[in-house]
């Protein structure tokens, strides 16, 4: 039997977005995360590798920063504030879920589970992740192959399988492919979002000054959300532009998310008490 490879198109090369290098916000910024121990998925070599249900890991989930798509704002701005983050290696802006105010301070994930409704795709689709694999026919793009972290949630006897019997890719194997396939075409649209409201002067840098119940004080730095100002005096035709790309919608998506920055400290604030953390 060939081996089987689950791959993305190559219409979709190139739409990754690069990581991001940030000491205070330690973001997973791509499905092309670099990891020592990643290997292509093959439906010969992995017939029998099972993938633990208990999912994120803490090594997963120890970030406070998580890179979102437009289309993930409706579901993401009901629990996590969204703002954004400059990549200082190509100057362009990403959307980013706040989860914490240290870098891997994670609120959400309390003992050992993640505490809330909705879980990023950047943080479901561990550990898997995609590698580029050069194109068979010279002058074609390359392709995209799944690939497996080994040192995760790995295991042979219980779980969710990645193949069947016969080698084809089982629903779950399917829904990851589905999952990284959104997160390439979302960086796309991200890139294309981000871009055209900088050129418009719509983004903006904003330090917030937060002090927890203990008396400690923290300040958000190196995030931007959207210039409000701007926005008010756009002309009318390149508000019907944002409107028409669906870019003014996802723009107040993120400006509502803001109100869970309360929420956030309410969830730190807890935690210095020492009340439960979790979502009452």
């Amino acid at each position: 039997m060939k081996p089987i490879v689950p791959r993305l198109g190559a219409s979709l090369l190139g739409c990754a977005p690069t990581k991001t290098r940030n000491e205070r916000y330690n973001l997973r910024m791509g499905v092309e995360a670099k990891v020592a121990n990643r290997v292509v998925l093959n439906n010969q070599i992995h017939r029998d590798v099972r993938i633990a249900a208990t999912r994120p890991t803490r090594e997963n989930a120890e970030v406070n920063t998580v890179s979102v798509i437009p289309r993930e704002f409706p579901r993401v701005l009901a629990h996590y504030p969204i703002f954004y983050t400059k990549n200082m290696e190509t100057g362009r802006f990403e959307p980013s879920a706040l989860l914490g105010f240290q870098p891997q301070e994670n609120l959400f994930f309390v003992d050992g589970r993640w505490d809330a409704a909705y879980v990023p795709l950047q943080i479901q689709r561990q550990p898997f992740s995609l590698i580029t694999r050069r194109a068979e026919t010279e002058g074609k793009p390359p392709n995209l192959d799944v690939a497996l972290d080994l040192s995760q949630t790995v295991q042979s006897q219980e779980g969710e399988r990645l193949f069947l019997e016969d080698g084809q890719p089982t629903k779950f194997l399917q829904g990851i492919t589905s999952m990284l396939s959104a997160l390439v075409a979302g960086a796309k649209e991200t890139y294309a979002f981000t871009g055209r409201l900088a050129e418009l002067s719509l983004i903006e840098p904003v330090q917030i000054d937060i002090e927890f119940v203990n008396g400690s004080e923290t300040k958000l730095q190196g995030l931007y959300w959207i210039a409000a100002a701007a926005l008010k005096t756009l002309p009318a035709a390149q508000l019907a532009e944002l409107r028409d790309r669906e870019y003014l919608e996802w723009m107040y998506f993120q400006m509502a998310s803001i109100s869970q920055v309360s929420e956030l400290v309410a969830r730190k604030n807890r935690l210095l008490t020492g009340v439960s953390v979790t979502s009452p």
